[in-house]
């Protein structure tokens, strides 16, 4: 009974093993800057994170585009088409931002935290370059480069409804045109992910967080319900309308 069960336990984690695997081959094959060196295994976890939105808007049937804010040097976008693959959507279109110059002039209440000008740069064609070195099918994708509060504004209201939204713009000043843009895009049900949600102290006086919360008060009608939180600092929500 006893060697049964071992030999039950013992197969279940070769499985597990065998799933998990290749997506980490694949994460370890990314350019050096990707490499995470911390205990915290910041890569795997965003994996994690974007498997488990895929999962969960494949089982309640939620359909839309994927976004992302702040792409670097595209480690969470191709994990996203993959997941688009293996979760079975074959009409999700990528909708993404970045200035492609790293982060903007530091400025009001994002003056004193952790962050500098031009952190997190990758150029527009490094980041493609990644894309198609995986694989990616690049005529899927929307890609808009510029600083938000200049690209955002200007794009047509009501243009795609968004299913899941990844938001890496550390910074509460890029975050609010971003949540502005999502208002009537996010469909109910929507995944909505926060990378950066525990930056500056982890309180909501500042970055994502202040510009969440004031977004939620700008706008009634849309509830957020916690869903997973990830790595040291992410977090993510299920998207509510009344």
């Amino acid at each position: 009974m006893k060697e049964n069960l071992s030999t039950r336990i013992f197969s279940a984690v070769d499985q597990i093993s065998r799933r998990i695997h290749p997506a980490l081959l694949r994460l370890a094959a990314l350019p050096v800057n990707y490499q995470i060196k911390s205990k915290d295994n910041i890569l795997y976890e965003s994996a994690r994170m974007i498997d488990m939105a895929f999962a969960y808007c494949h089982n309640n049937k939620i359909k839309g585009d994927y976004a992302e804010f702040g792409v670097f040097q595209g480690r969470t976008t191709i994990e996203a088409f993959r997941a688009s693959k293996r979760f079975g959507f074959p009409d999700m279109r990528f909708a993404i931002f970045d200035s492609f110059q790293g982060l903007p002039e530091i400025s009001g209440k994002d003056v004193g935290g952790p962050f500098v000008e031009g952190e997190f740069s990758c150029s527009r064609s490094d980041y493609e370059r990644n894309l198609r070195r995986f694989k990616a099918d690049l005529s899927r994708f929307d890609i808009v480069a510029g600083f938000f509060d200049e690209t955002l504004p200007s794009i047509e209201a009501h243009d795609r409804s968004i299913s899941i939204a990844f938001i890496d713009c550390d910074l509460y000043e890029s975050t609010v045109p971003v949540l502005e843009y999502l208002t009537d895009r996010l469909v109910n049900g929507a995944v909505l992910v926060f990378d950066d949600w525990y930056c500056f102290d982890g309180g909501n006086r500042n970055g994502e967080q202040l510009a969440c919360s004031e977004w939620l008060e700008r706008n009634p009608g849309i509830r957020l319900v916690e869903y997973q939180k990830f790595h040291w600092a992410g977090n993510s929500f299920l998207v509510n309308r009344t």
